[in-house]
């Protein structure tokens, strides 16, 4: 292997190990999702009540984060979040 194609690689490695360190959380989270779900289509009985459940609860859990997670994170950590009541 010559020299640039191996830098290359190295490279390609240093920021694919960064991308893994960083997103280690979403990266677990999608594949307990996607073990749940292949559990539920291939290895549980045919029940329409866990297949809602294995496909339901995380297309929820996606809805909610694009939905809330930008206003969360647009108000700022350690802001108060209360209500002002007019009188």
């Amino acid at each position: 292997m010559d020299e640039p194609t191996f830098l290359l690689l190295l490279l390609g490695g240093a920021f694919a190990f960064a991308a893994v360190v960083l997103l280690w959380k979403f990266l677990v989270t999608a594949t307990l999702i996607g073990f749940v779900q292949w559990a539920a289509v291939t290895n549980l009985p045919d029940h329409p009540g866990l297949h809602l459940v294995a496909f339901a609860v995380p297309a929820l859990l996606a809805a909610f984060t694009l939905t809330y997670a930008r206003r969360l994170a647009l108000a700022g950590p350690g802001r108060a979040r209360r209500r002002e009541y007019v009188r």
